[in-house]
């Protein structure tokens, strides 16, 4: 497996922001982006999957799953696909993308350069570190701008983590068990267990519990989230969440202070 290249991603992201980008947030209309490349987009057809690309020669047809409900998933599903479009023309004629390669940060080379690519398309560096160089964690603040960006909450905030210097983890908690978690490689060697149950002590079982908590960062028992560690975790843990009833989600942002 090749090493991806995150610079060329991020760098392929900057050409086009700074040919069609406009000078605000969030001006780029994805859509538009694509019609511009040949891609056209088409908000359904495809069902197990986000979207898929298919290519065919200069030409390519982007299909996106009618269940990406959301203006800030549609674009960033399209500037995805996109990044896959202006990268990777010789590694496959069509990329067949779910929710989980939209958080691939890690794994597969082509879907980390895709992610970079559209991480730095909707989010210019030139305008989300201004934001975030000195703002500690704080899910209120990502999702405001997560709005001025016009993507997703997940995308802001992995966007963030990635870019702060503070240790955090970001986790969505579906039916009383963490869905996925998303931690900095960088950071203390502390993780989730896709599948875990949420126990008492942590703010998202009292959401999951029908009680009502505050909207900013608390201090809780670290136990509540890591006490599958093989050791116990002596720091002190704060945490906050949003609550998603719409999605029958709630999404988590814990800090290792």
């Amino acid at each position: 497996m090749r090493e991806p290249n995150l610079i060329s991603a991020q760098g392929h992201a900057f050409k086009l922001n700074k040919r069609y980008g406009g000078k605000m947030p969030g001006a780029l209309e994805m859509e538009d982006l694509a019609m511009a490349l040949n891609v056209l987009v088409v908000p359904y057809g495809i069902k197990g999957a986000a979207a898929r690309l298919v290519r065919d020669g200069d030409d390519g047809l982007l299909r996106l799953n009618a269940n990406l409900s959301t203006e800030g998933a549609r674009r960033f599903a399209i500037a995805h696909e996109l990044g896959h479009w202006q990268m990777h023309r010789t590694e496959s004629q069509m990329f067949l993308c779910t929710n989980e390669n939209f958080r691939d940060y890690y794994g597969s080379p082509l879907e980390r350069e895709a992610n970079y690519f559209a991480s730095e398309l909707l989010m210019p560096s030139v305008f989300f570190r201004l934001l975030t160089e000195k703002a500690e964690p704080d899910l209120k603040r990502i999702s405001e701008w997560s709005e001025v960006f016009r993507t997703s909450l997940t995308a802001a905030c992995l966007r963030f983590l990635r870019d702060t210097k503070f240790d955090c983890i970001a986790a969505s908690v579906r039916n009383g068990r963490v869905e996925w978690s998303w931690r900095k490689e960088s950071g203390r060697r502390v993780w989730l267990n896709n599948g875990q149950r949420i126990e008492p002590g942590s703010l998202a079982w009292e959401i999951a519990n029908g009680r009502v908590v505050g909207d900013t960062m608390e201090v809780v028992d670290p136990q509540a989230w890591f006490s599958h560690l093989p050791f116990r975790y002596s720091g002190e843990l704060q945490e906050q969440c949003i609550h998603m009833p719409r999605y029958g989600r709630i999404f988590c942002l814990l800090w290792m202070v």
